[in-house]
């Protein structure tokens, strides 16, 4: 059974479900930078945290240039630790591909620099001072060279831990559990990158969160929480115990990218500022 309510805080509407599965520490979603083979099962994103050290991501840039990993979470969290699993077996790592060797990783306010040693273990280091938010950006900054100079950065495991608790465990596992069409929507959504009034996140445990922070005095905020699925152009959303379906459609701009996709939404809505262009968060911090 979905119940559901509606709540106002200081002036603001809040429709929510009371049966949501967001855990408030995991990571929404993940982007990368690149992917070779456009993300297929062998070198996706998505094998670099799914806990299997046999599966591992490999990038499709270019020699030089900077590869990533975006961790967006709906609320702030603290990252204390870094773990990293280089690609190899008992130990020994696989010099075919390139390795990361000097990672930063980047909050908002500072970046921090780990260092890697050319093994195939699991390798956890602090990170002084933490990273905080709710974008966490895992940068490979230096790697060991492959074979080739054009061979991709791989990497079996990435770990973000806030002191003892493993925040990315299962996060593979989740996406793995989302459908083509719905993977396109795992973004951070606003209406106007630089200055938002719209923001929605799409999470992988199959939860969203929409928020509306309008400019103008006479209007009230907003804020929406329940549950998604999307296919082919249809999106679902489920809260306040009813069921929305919206119309989707995703326009490529300037070449392409993920940083240059806009999403249309049309139908009706759970609140009516959700209609629609959105436009993705940028996945590398200013």
């Amino acid at each position: 059974m979905r119940i559901g309510r509606f709540l106002t805080v200081a002036g603001a509407t809040t429709l929510m479900s009371t049966s949501l599965l967001a855990s408030p520490s995991a990571p929404a979603f993940m982007e990368s930078t690149s992917e070779q083979d456009a993300g297929k099962p062998a070198t996706s994103m998505w094998n670099a945290v799914d806990g299997n050290p046999g599966t591992m991501w490999c990038t499709s840039g270019p020699p030089g240039r900077k590869e990533a990993l975006n961790f967006t979470f709906e609320e702030p969290v603290t990252i204390t630790h870094l773990g990293l699993l280089l690609v190899g077996k008992d130990g020994v790592a696989d010099k075919t591909n390139k390795r990361p060797r000097v990672v930063f990783v980047a909050d908002v306010e500072h970046r921090v620099e780990a260092r890697f040693k050319d093994v195939a273990e699991m390798q956890v280091l602090e990170l002084t001072p933490p990273a905080r938010g709710t974008r966490v950006v895992v940068e490979f900054e230096e790697a060991a060279p492959g074979a080739t100079d054009d061979t991709p950065l791989c990497v079996a495991e990435v770990v973000l831990k806030s002191k003892g608790k493993e925040l990315t465990d299962g996060l593979g596992a989740r996406a793995r559990g989302v459908n083509g069409p719905a993977r396109k929507l795992l973004h951070q959504w606003h209406d106007d990158i630089s200055a938002p009034m719209r923001t929605l996140i799409f999470n992988v445990d199959g939860t969203f969160t929409y928020r509306f922070q309008p400019l103008l005095d006479d209007e009230k905020p907003a804020s929406v929480k329940g549950k998604w699925s999307a296919g082919g152009s249809t999106l679902t959303l489920d809260t306040g115990g009813k069921s929305w379906r919206l119309t989707t459609r995703l326009t490529a701009v300037d070449g392409g990218s993920s940083d240059s996709t806009v999403l249309n939404l049309s139908g009706t809505a759970p609140h009516p500022s959700m209609i629609g262009d959105f436009n993705p968060a940028p996945m590398l911090l200013p």
